[in-house]
């Protein structure tokens, strides 16, 4: 499976501001923005991919609190609209994953609770910086019967940024009921060094999707599936439609 590009780098590319603190959010306020946001999934689409992200890495209910939304239906409204988006964007032809940022692991219920309502077909604890808060994530995705994946951020020396080793990370989430372990949001030599050390002590499904773009990412990837039996693959930050649109990056 081929999952889409990084969304603040296509919404960038398309004149769309996104910077702190609204980041990708301040899209969805409007029409004109959430049509942005629309065109970038349907973007995705047009170049191959199986999975578009819904604009929720951000949706934290205290992150929109501060922001200034109304509780309760200001909150609710901000994640309904970028499932709303991506739902439209992808029709019946490929998956909508809802995005779990990391942050507080004592509200990540409130989020996985508002995905489960919208109809994602996967939730994804994106990004877990340790073990405990992607545990906490696919707890309240369990719970709910939701479908979900977990990806972990990779530091130096198949570390997570807490320290513990992402191999800890990888296996704790696939015994917790995880149906897909990803690593992510760090360079492919992090990433390479991460996964070499997980397929050590794990045979389960497994994907990568590196920070990087240019016209190599694809023949990487497509290394990366062979060498490492990955079922999912894609790019993170900075990566564009333009970087997976390559064959080398088809199953």
């Amino acid at each position: 499976m081929l999952l889409d590009a990084s969304l603040p780098a296509q919404l960038g590319l398309a004149g769309v501001v996104v910077e702190a603190p609204w980041w990708t959010n301040r899209a969805l306020l409007t029409g004109v923005g959430r049509a942005a946001v629309r065109a970038v999934h349907e973007e995705n689409i047009a170049a191959g991919v199986d999975v578009v992200t819904a604009a929720t890495f951000r949706c934290a209910e205290a992150d929109l609190l501060e922001l200034g939304l109304a509780p309760g239906s200001g909150t609710a409204w901000m994640v309904h609209a970028a499932v709303g988006v991506a739902k439209a964007a992808a029709g019946n032809a490929v998956t909508v994953a809802g995005s779990v940022g990391p942050g507080d692991p004592a509200g990540h219920g409130w989020l996985v609770t508002e995905l489960v309502r919208c109809g994602v077909d996967v939730v994804l604890a994106e990004s877990m910086p340790s073990v405990s808060e992607a545990e906490a994530v696919l707890d309240h995705a369990v719970a709910a019967g939701a479908t979900a994946w977990v990806s972990f951020q990779c530091g130096p020396n198949a570390a997570l940024p807490s320290g513990e080793s992402v191999v800890d990370g990888v296996v704790s989430a696939w015994e917790r009921g995880a149906a897909m372990v990803l690593l992510n949001c760090a360079a492919p030599e992090r990433i390479e060094d991460a996964l070499q050390a997980v397929r050590r002590h794990y045979e389960g499904p497994l994907g990568a999707y590196p920070d990087a773009t240019g016209e190599g990412l694809a023949d990487l990837l497509a290394r990366w599936r062979m060498d490492y039996d990955l079922a999912v693959v894609g790019g993170c930050c900075g990566t564009t439609t333009a970087d997976l649109r390559a064959p080398a990056t088809r199953s």
